[in-house]
């Protein structure tokens, strides 16, 4: 009875050995995702060389060199996503968007979790204006990794610049839920692209109550909120964030062109005129200059000049809701001739 007995326990011990064995055999050879057996390269053919002097080359600012050893690693093995990821980072930088997206569909092909490099494309389509790509990009990056609640930040400014300013909204709403289930704390850039959508939706009052929440400033955040006021006709706290903005760049037109309707709103017409001249020599697209400055000449009586700037106003701003205006104005001057 007692041998029996030893002989069971011998037989479940033995089982319970070869089962661990097949554990460890699963777990050290069939992970998911995991590298073969790294294979002895002589010192001329190995790929990882060229791939560590490609990047030290891509860091350095030298792009057509490391461009040139990476095409050398991925000749030798082209199989590891980080080459191909390093190769569109590289053409990227070169403003070369056609080719850096196909190294980087080389890097998905060959590893398909790869969230860096679905980030990157997304980023890429955006810079480009291919808003549907970029938020299938984002999202497919969302799906796997959900913690990274920020790129719904990223899909939700796509549908910003998309003009879907309902989606936006609901995008915002879906980050700062997911804020609330991760217990992480609402971003600058929530609070700058609820302002964004609201400033859009003519909602300015409560677009400022967000912008107001910003721990950081931008120029961005003081455009909107310089913008908000505008619209609300309250121009003497508006002027001072383009004051703002002056003091960070003193080469853009438009914030000068935002100080000359201060001053003319407030009848201060020398120095509005002296305002949008300054714009209109930095930048010749401030198309609303000819507007303004029309108005002021008119008001001096100086019809002729300012016919001539209503009708490139008229010219350049085929959509405008002061173009009805302008017309009248227009005709007026021309019948007095």
């Amino acid at each position: 009875m007692k041998n029996k007995k030893m002989y069971i326990y011998i037989r479940m011990l033995r089982s319970f050995y070869s089962i661990l064995i097949l554990l460890l055999l699963t777990e050290f050879t069939c992970a998911p995702y995991s590298l073969p057996e790294k294979k002895i390269y002589s010192e001329k053919d190995d790929p990882y060389t060229y791939y560590l002097e490609s990047l030290d080359a891509y860091q350095a600012g030298e792009d057509t060199l490391a461009l040139e050893k990476i095409n050398l690693a991925l000749k030798l093995n082209d199989n590891l996503a980080h080459f191909y990821q390093l190769k569109g980072n590289i053409y990227r930088r070169l403003l070369d968007y056609d080719q850096a997206l196909l190294a980087y569909q080389g890097a998905l092909k060959k590893r398909s979790n790869f969230t860096e490099v679905h980030e990157t494309m997304g980023d890429i389509y955006q810079e480009l204006g291919r808003y549907n790509e970029a938020v299938r990009a984002y999202k497919r990056l969302i799906v796997l990794d959900p913690s990274q609640i920020s790129i719904i930040l990223k899909i939700a400014n796509c549908y910003v610049l998309w003009d879907e300013l309902d989606v936006a909204q609901h995008h915002l709403n879906n980050y700062e839920n997911s804020a609330n289930d991760y217990k992480v704390g609402l971003s600058d850039n929530y609070f700058l692209l609820r302002g964004e959508v609201l400033f859009k939706m003519g909602k300015y009052e409560e677009s400022i109550t967000f912008l107001n929440k910003l721990t950081s400033t931008s120029t961005k955040a003081y455009h909107l909120l310089g913008d908000n006021f505008y619209a609300l006709n309250n121009f003497e706290i508006g002027v001072t964030y383009f004051n703002k903005l002056l003091n960070i760049d003193k080469d853009r037109g438009e914030w000068y062109l935002y100080r000359g309707i201060y001053y003319y709103q407030k009848h201060d017409y020398n120095d509005a005129l002296s305002q949008f001249q300054i714009a209109r020599s930095l930048d010749s697209t401030q198309v609303e200059v000819h507007y303004y400055l029309g108005k002021i000449l008119l008001s001096e009586g100086k019809d002729t000049a300012a016919l001539e700037e209503f009708r490139i106003y008229r010219q350049k701003m085929q959509k405008n809701d002061k173009l009805e205006e302008i017309e009248k104005i227009i005709s007026r001057l021309e019948n007095k001739k």
